[in-house]
Order: structure tokens, then sequence, then C-alpha cells
């Protein structure tokens, strides 16, 4: 082959092999073993469900350390319970930001009031979250949060 055969096809594949770093810089590839029903975890129980959203566009207050069931800090950097185990006060995460996309600009941090507002729409059937947007919340309900739950606070 020769010089001016080699130097294109050079070019050529250094531009191929580049072309997959230019799209994931604006697209979400995601493979999964079935089609999700949807992508609030709050609204379904499958694996394939969770694993379509839970684990890779939400972020949790605390975690599973990868490969085991130790809990780790997620959104919550610590957290304290009192000696009686009934109150749980989780220290934030500071500068985390939430998802900006064509449509949507946030104009604040991640803070204790978004905290609130996911566990009151999961809690309270009268929500205004829930009044506009009707919802059950199985997994919450079947793991007897809505009842173990007393109240969350800021």
């Amino acid at each position: 082959m020769d010089r001016t055969t080699f130097q294109p096809l050079l070019l050529t594949l250094a531009l191929i092999g580049c072309a997959p770093l230019a799209q994931a810089a604006t697209t979400l590839v995601y493979c999964s073993e079935a089609s999700p029903a949807g992508f609030d975890p709050s609204q379904y129980t499958s694996g394939t469900d969770f694993d379509a959203s839970a684990e890779t566009v939400f972020n949790r207050l605390t975690q599973f350390k990868r490969g085991g069931t130790e809990v780790e800090p997620g959104l919550a950097t610590s957290w304290d319970v009192s000696a009686d185990g009934l109150v749980y006060t989780f220290h934030l995460r500071d500068g985390v930001k939430f998802h900006t996309t064509d449509y949507f600009t946030p104009t604040r941090d991640f803070n204790a009031d978004d905290v609130v507002f996911t566990f009151q729409r999961l809690l309270d059937p009268q929500h205004p979250f829930r009044q506009a947007y009707p919802t059950e919340s199985p997994y919450f309900t079947d793991m007897g949060l809505n009842t173990t739950i007393k109240s969350v606070e800021k």
C-alpha cells in the first residue's frame, strides 16, 4: 500500500472511531432484556423497569455498594439515626445538578425541598402531583413504606 492510499485510510478510520463519541454527548443509549413499561420507578415493580430508570437515570439518597448489600452514600453524603431508631437525618450532597435538555434548563441545584417533594408524592394520595398525574406507587406501598414513614421534614 503506498503512502497516498494509507493516509486517507487512517483518516477514515479515525473519523469512524470518533463517531460514537460525538453521538454519546447528546444521546442516551440503553440496552435491556425487555421494553420498560415506564421511567418513573415508583410506578413499576419489575426489574426491567427499575433497571431502565432507577439505576440509569435517577440518583438515590443511599444505594447499595456494587456487588453487595452494604449501604453507601448517594445524594446523601451521610446520615444520622436517633437512639430510638425512629428519626433519620440525611446530610445532602452540595452542587448536584438536574438534567438539562433542549426544553428544560434547571435554575437551581438539588436540595431538601426535592427530597420532601419526592416522599410527599409517594406518601400523600392528595398531593398536588398525584392530583395532576394520578398514579400509584406499588413498590413503596408493598414494602409498607407508606405506613412505616410517619413524616418527612426539611
